[in-house]
């Protein structure tokens, strides 16, 4: 009880350590977290490859063919015009124009004085493709501010349901849009910026930002927008916390700031690639663009626009655009909902105090074992969640949860295991023998702390009068010095006839036998150990009445039943005791020894139980308060009473009439025990007969009905 206490306090400290480590650091542990998880998308593979989404690359072919970046807008322009006889779908560029075209032929106008209009103006060429084509523009969002005060032109309406004005939307500071010809000729436009988390990994993909005051979409977001044909576009969250965006019967499910969880298809070139050099060469199939969502971007390592993701340190920036639109098209979104958070508290208590209740109930051969499988299993279930679920869970926490319950509860057993046998000595050493304290140590050890059903013999030994001895003695000084000279050879005598002294009370003792070592033959033992006490008072008063004017007698109630034995009490406080109905029945009966006069009183049970032969004489039915079954009590006869054998048969004789109720039979018995030898019993007896003589009309009953403890 008191490793399995000390265990849960432990657990407890530590779940709620890890819950504010993950409430209020969470960043200081956020790298770690995002790693395992990348693990688990290694672990996944990549997925089937998607035919929905190609890309049109600048890559080093396309700049082989038209020269260094950047190039003409006339060849965009005639991209764009290639790309919309070949039926594409939408169109996104992964591209801003925020300068004039250099290369245009116009601005040599004013150079070489010819007429304005004579020279072609590229950048009015490509404002005319972005009107007769299916295209969304592309800008930059930046969290510093610029001189731009220019806002992107939004055909949509935008939607915040159940925000406040402060919620988690993250806000821009600056903008780089494309050049006015181009950015008024775009029907529609969407942002991308990369915000890389610590690590520099791109796990996290904004959907929508706000900038002065404003809801704009990323290309993405846009890009679905245009192909849903959806006007409006709803943001719902609670107070400050986004949890998802809709747009007609589309939910998207974001985090509280309104981003995606990237979930990474597979390394680089995982969807379609066509080379711009090719779509101008013709090599390419028209159904391989025809329908589909194309974005124009760059693989070039030159271009430098390359992200780290999970499955390569080397992406193309554009793929994560593709990825995005294929994870909201196929329903494969990765969901981290404020809710995420509660989930991620309720496993890390619930890995803490399985592990601790597993490993305390676990024998050390299985622990090994057991904890690869629940770690496996803790893998099993966060991969399910991820990946059939889609819900992204904290890993690490879990993880550390799961690893300092396992190394607390490893821990704690070696210290209470390397301490129980000095504390086991400390403990027995006062309870037992030398002999049954080692036989412990050596073969039964859980006995000290594992509470079992066993059957034992108690006693219950108690000095008669003793208030009048303590008052007579005075001093408490000298009352105490007497109480150690009685109990002293009282408990080696207990310990010698391998009984357990449970505790004292008062001047009272309680032992008991065959716990926690079994003992042949019990019952005879205890009552052995209880006649020679009564023996040695005769040794003992020899002593005490000289020194303090007082002479001590005894009664003891013996009784054997089954009880509750095992280490009790509280948190290092703890003792090996017994508890039960047959433990407060010695008790009771010890207190019967009084009303008889009788030094040692045992039940039935312990009389069926000897195996030796004593002088014994069946005393009376009892029913004690509390019970409705009557103990059928014996008494002890020890060497201080002179009492025959002849005397006891007779007596026998006459227990016998009275309980049949024969009180007529009994009572010529009892008064003839009586004359020969006077005894309080044969009173007690006799003066029930009468009773039941003179009130003919009751029923008889020769139980005794106490109504005292």
């Amino acid at each position: 009880m008191q490793q399995s206490f000390l265990k849960f306090i432990i657990a407890l400290i530590l779940a709620l350590l890890l819950s504010w480590a993950y409430l209020f650091i969470p960043q200081t542990f956020q790298s770690i977290d995002s790693k395992l998880r990348d693990f688990l998308f290694i672990i996944r593979g990549e997925l089937p490859k998607t035919n929905n989404i190609v890309i049109v690359d600048i890559d080093e072919k396309a700049l082989d063919k038209f020269g260094q970046w950047p190039w003409s807008r006339n060849i965009f322009a005639d991209l764009l015009y290639k790309l919309t006889e070949a039926k594409a779908g939408i169109i996104g560029l992964d591209i801003v124009f925020a300068e004039e075209d250099r290369s245009s032929p116009h601005r040599f106008a004013k150079k070489f004085s010819i007429p304005e209009g004579k020279l072609e103006n590229y950048d009015k060429y490509l404002a005319k493709c972005f009107s007769e084509t299916p295209v969304v523009g592309g800008y930059t969002f930046l969290f510093e501010n610029t001189k731009e005060n220019r806002t992107p032109n939004i055909p949509a309406v935008f939607i915040e349901k159940g925000l406040s004005q402060n919620s988690s939307i993250l806000n821009a500071e600056g903008v780089v849009l494309n050049i006015d010809i181009l950015q008024d000729s775009l029907y529609s436009s969407g942002f991308f910026v990369n915000i890389p988390d610590i690590g520099g990994m791109i796990r996290n993909v904004p959907l929508i930002m706000k900038y002065k005051g404003v809801i704009y979409p990323s290309l993405a977001l846009e890009m679905i927008r245009i192909y849903k044909g959806a006007n409006i576009v709803q943001i719902n969250g609670d107070d400050i916390a986004i949890d998802n965006i809709e747009m007609g019967n589309l939910k998207i499910p974001t985090d509280k700031e309104g981003r995606i969880v990237l979930n990474p298809r597979g390394a680089k070139k995982h969807f379609k690639y066509i080379s711009i050099a090719d779509i101008f060469d013709g090599n390419f199939k028209k159904e391989d663009i025809e329908g589909k969502f194309i974005l124009i971007g760059t693989s070039a390592m030159g271009l430098m626009d390359l992200r780290a993701t999970s499955f390569d340190n080397a992406l193309p920036g554009v793929e994560i655009h593709a990825t995005v639109i294929d994870n909201i098209l196929t329903g494969d979104i990765l969901q981290k909902s404020v809710e995420a958070r509660s989930y991620d508290l309720i496993i890390i208590w619930v890995v803490i105090f399985v592990m601790v209740l597993l490993f305390s109930i676990t024998s050390s051969i299985f622990l090994i074992p057991l904890a690869i499988i629940i770690g496996y299993g803790l893998f099993k279930i966060f991969f399910i969640t991820l990946f059939d679920y889609g819900i992204v869970l904290n890993l690490l926490f879990p993880m550390l949860a799961f690893f300092s319950a396992m190394f607390v509860s490893i821990i704690v057993d070696y210290i209470i295991s390397s301490n129980r046998e000095k504390d086991a000595k400390r403990m027995l050493g006062k309870k037992v023998s030398p002999a049954v304290m080692n036989y412990l140590l050596e073969h039964s050890k859980d006995d000290l702390v594992q509470s079992k059903e066993i059957e034992v013999t108690v006693f219950f030994s108690d000095i008669r009068s003793f208030t009048t001895i303590s008052e007579k003695i005075g001093s408490p000084d000298k009352l105490i010095t007497m109480l150690n000279q009685y109990m002293t050879p009282m408990v080696d005598n207990i310990i010698s006839h391998k009984g357990t002294i449970d505790k004292f009370i008062g001047d009272a003792i309680m032992a008991y036998w065959n716990a926690p070592l079994e003992i042949k033959n019990h019952t005879d033992m205890a009552l052995i150990s209880a006649i020679e006490q009564i023996e040695l008072l005769e040794i003992i008063n020899r002593k005490l009445t000289p020194e303090y004017d007082i002479t001590i007698d005894i009664g003891i109630g013996i009784h054997t039943g089954l009880v509750t034995a095992g280490d009790m009490g509280a948190t290092g406080r703890s003792d090996y005791t017994i508890i039960g109905d047959n433990v407060n029945l010695a008790s009771r009966l010890e207190g019967l020894t009084k009303q008889y006069k009788a030094n040692i009183l045992i039940t039935k049970a312990s009389y069926d139980n000897l195996t030796q032969e004593y002088k014994i004489r069946p005393i009376d039915l009892v029913e004690v308060k509390g019970k409705t079954q009557a103990v059928e009590i014996y008494e002890v006869i020890c060497s201080n009473k002179n009492i025959s054998t002849q005397e006891i048969e007779e007596y026998k004789e006459a227990i016998k009439y009275y309980r049949e109720g024969r009180v007529d039979d009994a009572i010529i018995i009892f008064n003839r025990l009586q004359e020969s030898n006077p005894s309080l019993l044969y009173e007690l007896y006799q003066k029930r007969c009468r009773y039941f003589i003179e009130n003919r009309d009751i029923k008889f009953n020769p139980v005794l009905k106490m109504r005292t403890k």
